[in-house]
C-alpha cells in the first residue's frame, strides 16, 4: 500500500481509539459531570437579572418578611378594661417618619418569587446546571469569607413561664437565668478599655432591620420595638448572626404625650398592678433577649415608687436591664444593671454623620478614662455605616469591642 493509504488508515484508528475512551469515561464516571447547585450557593457564576422598577425585590432584600407599612395597621396590646380610645396607639421613635419611604407599602411579594412565577426571570435551585471536568457529581460547599458566627441560642422552654399574656422570662430549675444565657459570651482582654454599642428601635423598618443584623458587628446589641411585626424572625435572625437582643419599655417622658407611648406604655398615673400587667405584655413580645431597656422613660424612671416594681419584676425574672436615663440605680438593688454613656445621634441623612462621629469618639475618651463605655442610639441607615466603620478601626486603637451584657453590673440592693 502506498504511504498515503497507510496514513489514512492511521488517522482512522486515532479517531476509533478518540471514540473509545470518551465512551468509557462516560460509562465509568470519569468524564465530565454534572453538579446541580442551589442559586444561593452559585451566586459568583450567575445572578438572577436585576428587578425592574416597582418589582419585587428592587429596594428590599428577598425572604425578609414585610413589616407594617403604616402606623394605623400597628399591633399594640388590647385595650385594658374601662380604658376607652386607645386603639391605634402605636411607640412613636425619634425621626420615625424618617424610616419610611413616601407610600411605602408591604412588598407585594413571598417565596414563591424565587420560583419564577413572575416570568420575568427569577432563578429556581434546579434553574442553575454546572459543567465542570471531574470524576463524579459531588456536593459543593459555598466558601466563607467571614469568620464564623457563634450564634446566640434559641428560647429554652426552662426559661419561659406561662401568663395570660404569653410566656415571659423566668429563673430555670436549675438556676440558669436569661441575663447570661442569652449574652454573647465575651472573653476579651480585661486591661483594655472596652466599648459596647446598643442600636435599638428594630423591627419598624425592613430594610432597616435587615441592615443592622446583617452589616453591624455581631458584638453590636440590638434592641427590638415591642409594638413591631415579626419579632420572633427577625430576633431570631439577629441571634443567628450572633447578635444578643434586648426587648423596648416604653416609658413615660417629661413633656412627651403618654398616649404616643401606645396602649402598653408605662406611666406614673397608673397604679402599680397596672403597669405590670402591661409589662407581662411587653416581656412576651418575643424569647431570647437577655436584657431590657428603657424607650424615652425619664420621668417613669425619676419615681422610685413606680420604676421599683419594674425592676423587681425583671430581677425575679432573671433578666438584666440597661438605662440611658442615669436614674435607675437606686431602685435597682439586686438587678443586674449598666448606665449608658452617650446617646449617638440617630442620623436620618449624611448630614448628621459629623454628630455620630463625635459621640462615638467622646465613647473612646470615656473608655479611656473609665475603663469602659456604653452608647445607645436608635437605627438609621447613616447611623449604621458610620457605627460599622468606627467598629472596624477600635482594635487598632487598643480598645475591645464588647456586647452590652458585658458591662452589666449587679446593683446593690437598697434604694
Amino acid at each position: 500500500m502506498s504511504r498515503l493509504t497507510w496514513a489514512w488508515l492511521g488517522s482512522l484508528a486515532l479517531l476509533a481509539g478518540g471514540a473509545g475512551v470518551i465512551i468509557y469515561s462516560a460509562q465509568s464516571g470519569e468524564g465530565p459531570g454534572r453538579i446541580a447547585l442551589p442559586v444561593d450557593k452559585v451566586e459568583i457564576f450567575a445572578r438572577a437579572p436585576a428587578p425592574a422598577p416597582g418589582s419585587p425585590g428592587s429596594e428590599e432584600r428577598i425572604d425578609a418578611p414585610a413589616l407594617r407599612d403604616d402606623p394605623q395597621h400597628a399591633e399594640i396590646m388590647p385595650n385594658a378594661p374601662g380604658e376607652e380610645g386607645e386603639d391605634g396607639l402605636i411607640l412613636i421613635y425619634p425621626g420615625e417618619n424618617d424610616l419610611y419611604a413616601e407610600n411605602e407599602t408591604d412588598p407585594p411579594y413571598d417565596d414563591d418569587y424565587l420560583e419564577d412565577e413572575h416570568g420575568d426571570g427569577g432563578y429556581s435551585a434546579d434553574d442553575v446546571v454546572i459543567t465542570i471536568p471531574g470524576r463524579q457529581a459531588k456536593p459543593v460547599v459555598a466558601a466563607s469569607l467571614t469568620p464564623a458566627v457563634q450564634p446566640i441560642p434559641d428560647p429554652d422552654a426552662a426559661l419561659l413561664r406561662t401568663t395570660p399574656l404569653g410566656m415571659t422570662p423566668r429563673i430555670s430549675a436549675d438556676g440558669r437565668k436569661a441575663v447570661s444565657y442569652y449574652a454573647r459570651p465575651y472573653d476579651g482582654p480585661r486591661a483594655k478599655p472596652r466599648i459596647a454599642v446598643i442600636v435599638g428601635g428594630l423591627g419598624l423598618n425592613t430594610a432597616v432591620t435587615e441592615r443592622a443584623i446583617d452589616d453591624l458587628p455581631p458584638e453590636v446589641s440590638l434592641s427590638f420595638a415591642p409594638y413591631a411585626k415579626n419579632l420572633d424572625f427577625w430576633t431570631r435572625k439577629a441571634r443567628e448572626a450572633g447578635h444578643e437582643v434586648l426587648i423596648e419599655l416604653p416609658m413615660e417622658g417629661y413633656g412627651a404625650n403618654p398616649e404616643a407611648l401606645g396602649a402598653a406604655a408605662l406611666l406614673t398615673s397608673r397604679e402599680r398592678d397596672e403597669n405590670l400587667q402591661r409589662l407581662d405584655w411587653l416581656m412576651a413580645r418575643f424569647g431570647g433577649y437577655f436584657a431590657a431597656t428603657n424607650y424615652m422613660g425619664s420621668k417613669f424612671s425619676a419615681d422610685a415608687d413606680a420604676l421599683a416594681p419594674v425592676l423587681e419584676k425583671l430581677r425575679a425574672a432573671g433578666v438584666g436591664y440597661i438605662d440611658d436615663t442615669g436614674a435607675a440605680t437606686r431602685a435597682a438593688g439586686g438587678l443586674p444593671l449598666a448606665t449608658v454613656s452617650r446617646m449617638i445621634p440617630a442620623a436620618a441623612d449624611d448630614a448628621d454623620r459629623r454628630a455620630v462621629q463625635r459621640e462615638l469618639a467622646m465613647l473612646e475618651q470615656i473608655a479611656e478614662r473609665d475603663g469602659m463605655a456604653l452608647g445607645k442610639t436608635y437605627a438609621y441607615a447613616a447611623t449604621i455605616d458610620e457605627i460599622a466603620a468606627w467598629t472596624r478601626a477600635l482594635e487598632k486603637k487598643g480598645i475591645a469591642h464588647a456586647p452590652a451584657s458585658a458591662l452589666l453590673r449587679t446593683a446593690a440592693p437598697g434604694r
